[in-house]
């Protein structure tokens, strides 16, 4: 049996809520499947600054608490289990979630996104024994140990941030020779006493017996190598999109991440794409927030056939 709904949301990050948010404001009857936690992104990080309206510095779990209020304030249906499969059918879109069967006219992806690898010797071996993704999640194992940060954008150098605060010394490994990241970020960076920024430097080996104990780099200009002791490996080098089982359903660009148009509609018309998961030039809160709510109207005016003004 399958369950008959108007719209099917993947993904309970901000981009998702704000499509369920905007979704149920219009009337349309919509579920969000999320295999994990309500919060996405949020769930990884500390404090937030650039959100327009919210206080500089507003620590992530207050909007956590805010965002689980919104969910339960309006009634938001959420499906705990993670959608497997979809596929197309004569009466619309077929969602398969964990062994859950659920029909709908239409379906929002806002499946996010997932940290990229180094995808060095090592790497793999010591995930939670001293390899991490994520500051926030584990930065508190390391107090007063000494860590790296492996890349040069937004990301990376705001690990380093949060971990200086933590940890005994952290040294900023990037290969090229100057950072990617925001220039007020790399001011802040460059006046922390306990950071240390190895520039065109690239991690060849993360080594230890039980947990990590050391990484080997290499100079990129001279090709020498070096092992540098140090407990913790933290790696920021991007993200890509969570989308693997849309690959057959909707275009994807060369890197994975959905193509949409202004409205956010993919190439299926039954199916729009939001927030990390999509191909866009800004990943930020405040810009998948927006695409969730465009997504909402831009669903509701095919499944309804009305038209919504702005």
């Amino acid at each position: 049996m399958e369950r008959k709904v108007e719209l099917g949301i993947i993904g309970g990050g901000i981009a998702g809520l704000s499509a369920a948010v905007y979704a149920k404001r219009s009337g349309l009857e919509s579920v969000i499947f999320e295999g994990t936690a309500i919060g996405g992104q949020l769930l990884l990080m500390d404090s937030i600054d650039n959100y327009v309206g919210l206080g500089l510095g507003t620590k992530a779990r207050e909007v956590l608490i805010n965002l689980q209020s919104m969910v339960s304030g309006l009634d938001l249906e959420v499906i705990s289990k993670t959608v497997n499969d979809v596929k197309v059918n004569k009466e619309g879109l077929s969602l398969n979630a964990e062994g859950l069967n659920y029909l709908t006219k239409g379906l929002i992806i806002a499946s996010g996104a997932k940290f990229k690898r180094l995808g060095v010797k090592g790497e793999g071996d010591f995930i939670g024994k001293g390899v991490s993704y994520c500051a926030v999640c584990d930065g508190f194992f390391f107090k007063g140990k000494d860590v790296a940060v492996i890349g040069g954008g937004n990301n990376a150098v705001e690990e380093a941030l949060y971990l200086s605060d933590i940890a005994n010394k952290v040294f900023l490994i990037h290969r090229r020779d100057k950072l990617r990241a925001l220039s007020y970020l790399q001011k802040d960076l460059f006046s922390r006493k306990n950071i240390e920024i190895l520039f065109n430097s690239r991690v060849k080996e993360v080594k230890g017996s039980e947990a990590v104990e050391s990484i080997n780099i290499e100079d990129t200009n001279t090709g020498q190598n070096k092992t540098l002791p140090l407990q913790g490996v933290f790696i920021a080098i991007g993200v890509g999109p969570s989308t693997d089982i849309f690959k057959d359903l909707v275009s994807r660009d060369e890197d994975g991440f959905i193509v949409t148009d202004e409205n956010l509609k993919t190439n299926l018309e039954q199916v729009w794409a939001c927030g990390d998961c999509r191909k866009r030039p800004l990943r930020q809160l405040i810009t998948a927030a927006s695409e969730g709510a465009i997504a909402a109207i831009s669903a509701y005016r095919h499944i309804k056939g009305r038209y919504i003004s702005s």
